[in-house]
Parts: structure tokens; C-alpha cells; sequence
């Protein structure tokens, strides 16, 4: 489970704990305290991870798309690159991501298309 996971994790049991606690004082109904339960189990629950991935991904994406569109309108926004950010870097990583929103590969290319994001990924952030 990686630091933010934990995090996440962390707050929602604090939040839990202190509903359980108003509901046990009575300051707060318990129709309130089921709403918010259910609020919490939906930031958490089924697809919320693949959710964010596919947000991250579609971030990614976008911040890329913006470079080039900087880039075509502009040109070049440094002395020594084109762009100030790897624009390359960023689609593959927004594709890697997409692809893991939906669940994994859908078909044999698709896997060696991800394997190879994969290994250009894992390649790029070594030199960082």
C-alpha cells in the first residue's frame, strides 16, 4: 500500500470512528450517519482506484496535448528543447494508465504494447 493509499485508509477509519461516536452521543442522527457512511464507502469502493487512474491518465494526457498545442502555436518554449515537459514520457504514462483503468490488457498486442510502455517508462525515470 503506497503513503497516500495509507493515508486514505488513516482518514476514512478516523472519520468511521468519529460517526460511530456522534451516533453514540446522539449529536447526530442516524440517517445522517448512514449518508455519510455511504459517502465514505463510495470514495472508497468498487472502481475508485481504476477511477483515479483513468483521472491521472486523462491529466497526464491533457498536460502533453497542451505542450504540443504551446509548441505549434509558440514553438520552442526553451533554448535547448522543445518542450517543458517530455511530452513522450507523459503519453506513455497516461497510456499505461489508461490501460490499467480498464483492468489490465484486453488482448495479446495490447499486452506487448503495455509491456513495451512499460519498459520505456521504467527506462525514463531511471535517468531522473
Amino acid at each position: 500500500m503506497s503513503a497516500f493509499e495509507q493515508s486514505v485508509a488513516e482518514a476514512i477509519a478516523e472519520a468511521t470512528a468519529a460517526l460511530d461516536h456522534k451516533v453514540g452521543l446522539g449529536t447526530i442522527r442516524q440517517v445522517e450517519r448512514d449518508t455519510l457512511a455511504m459517502l465514505l464507502a463510495a470514495v472508497t469502493g468498487p472502481g475508485v482506484e481504476e477511477r483515479a487512474k483513468a483521472t491521472i491518465a486523462a491529466t497526464r494526457a491533457s498536460e502533453a496535448v497542451h505542450e504540443l498545442l504551446l509548441f505549434a502555436r509558440e514553438g520552442n518554449q526553451m533554448a535547448s528543447t522543445a518542450y517543458s515537459i517530455s511530452v513522450a514520457e507523459n503519453l506513455a504514462d497516461a497510456l499505461r494508465l489508461a490501460i490499467d483503468a480498464q483492468g489490465g490488457p484486453e488482448d495479446d498486442d495490447e499486452a506487448q504494447f503495455y509491456a513495451a510502455v512499460a519498459r520505456y517508462l521504467d527506462g525514463s525515470t531511471k535517468g531522473e
